[in-house]
């Protein structure tokens, strides 16, 4: 059966010869590029020969997902004009041509027809012709040879370098789980199996409308949350470590401190990088009083500062900046869970943090609940605790609600 993306004339007896007895001598040196469903989409000589010497074809394979017939044809295109001379007839560079504008719309004339060595005119008469046709949607504009995107939409597909069939074999799953979602080149292969796993668990989130009567969940902003003046033993939460949430920071102090009881407590998680500044933003409410560190199972890089961590930070402030908090000051993070969201923090450590910083019966809320792992922790503590939460994403609340309800106590009032 033919390839569809073998679009080029097959290599002379000669030429396949040359190629053999060079894989033969030093191995695969060119990457085989094949699609998700392992289809070959350049390289298809190289490959043929591999079986023939029983070799693993797939080693170092260069895999291209997310892309659709037309695009797989152009990239096939795209790999083989510039490295090796073909002689093309004038029927089949009108064929290669028309592929390649279907795909590629946005691109001028002229990087087309440097492509194919035509002239714009013929670049421009098979684009009028496609559009005449309905093959071909007029684009809002192009992007030229100096590379400057100009109103366009961007191109789709995403790509990543395996190490041998193995690997391939174990991440097809997760990439057609994730069919759609990748753009950009993937650099962690291994990553693809915990996002597919969690876009499947997600998928499995159904409606809770009943939760335990010391749960209340509610989707809406912090600032329209109501809650009464000094009544609050605990704010337990994981704000947005970026300082374009100044503004948020700011508003969350102001009303910490009208819900905070005298002897009460806020504590957030948050990154190094903006440890200082928040301090900052809230110092005129809140005052800061200790630090209980979180300690890594290993090093992590910092997306922001680039350095490998081994902790973060747990910032406890009050109204006064003077608490006695007789606790140890250090948590061990027994792993990273992102079972939800990339922002998701470890229950065990909301779970040590409830019981060290509130006692039974204590009011607790995390203004900005995000995936509901506070929420989940003071439902398994219980001991007569409360817990309110809130958060602008109603799928977020969606899934502290349905985490609350799978993961927390089932006792439903």
């Amino acid at each position: 059966m033919n390839n569809p993306y073998q679009i080029f004339p097959k290599l002379s007896k000669e030429q396949r010869a040359e190629l053999k007895t060079s894989i033969e001598s030093v191995g695969l040196k060119q990457s085989i590029v094949c699609d998700e469903d392992k289809n070959v989409i350049d390289g298809h000589h190289r490959k043929e020969i591999c079986e023939e010497l029983g070799m693993d074809w797939m080693e170092n394979a260069n895999m291209r997902f997310n892309l659709t017939e037309d695009q797989k044809k152009a990239l096939a295109i795209d790999l083989n004009m510039w490295r090796r001379p073909v002689m093309l007839s004038q029927k089949k560079r009108v064929e290669l041509i028309q592929i390649y504008l279907i795909a590629h719309p946005e691109l001028s004339d002229n990087i087309i027809a440097d492509l194919f060595s035509v002239n714009q005119s013929t670049v421009n008469r098979i684009k009028k012709k496609l559009m005449q046709m309905h093959k071909l949607k007029k684009p809002d504009s192009t992007v030229g040879k100096d590379g400057i995107r100009r109103k366009i939409g961007r191109r789709d597909g995403a790509e990543m370098i395996v190490k041998n069939s193995k690997e391939f074999d174990s991440l097809r799953p997760a990439i057609h789980v994730l069919k759609g979602e990748l753009r950009g080149m993937q650099r962690r292969p291994r990553k693809l199996l915990s996002m597919a796993n969690r876009r499947l668990r997600l998928q499995e989130i159904k409606p809770v409308k009943i939760l335990p009567s010391n749960i209340k969940i509610k989707c809406c902003d912090f600032r329209q949350l109501k809650v009464e003046e000094n009544s609050v033993d605990l704010i337990l939460t994981d704000v947005v470590w970026s300082t374009k949430a100044k503004s948020d920071w700011s508003d969350l102090s102001v009303l910490s401190k009208k819900w905070l009881k005298d002897d009460g407590l806020f504590l957030t998680i948050i990154g190094q990088k903006n440890l200082f500044e928040f301090v900052e933003a809230a110092k005129p409410y809140l005052k800061p009083v200790s630090i209980i560190a979180l300690l890594f199972p290993s090093l992590k890089k910092s997306w922001a500062s680039g350095m490998l961590e081994g902790w973060r930070a747990a910032l406890i402030m009050n109204q006064t900046g003077n608490a006695k908090i007789e606790c140890p000051d250090l948590i061990k993070v027994p792993s990273f869970e992102k079972h939800y969201h990339d922002w998701q923090q470890s229950l065990e450590v909301a779970l040590e943090l409830v019981k060290r910083l509130s006692k039974p019966g204590a009011i607790v809320i995390d203004p900005q609940v995000g995936t509901g792992t506070n929420g989940v922790a003071v439902s398994l503590l219980g001991e007569g605790r409360k817990f309110l939460g809130c958060d602008i994403d109603e799928n977020q609340v969606k899934t502290t609600r349905h985490r609350i309800a799978t993961e927390g106590k089932q006792e439903i009032a």
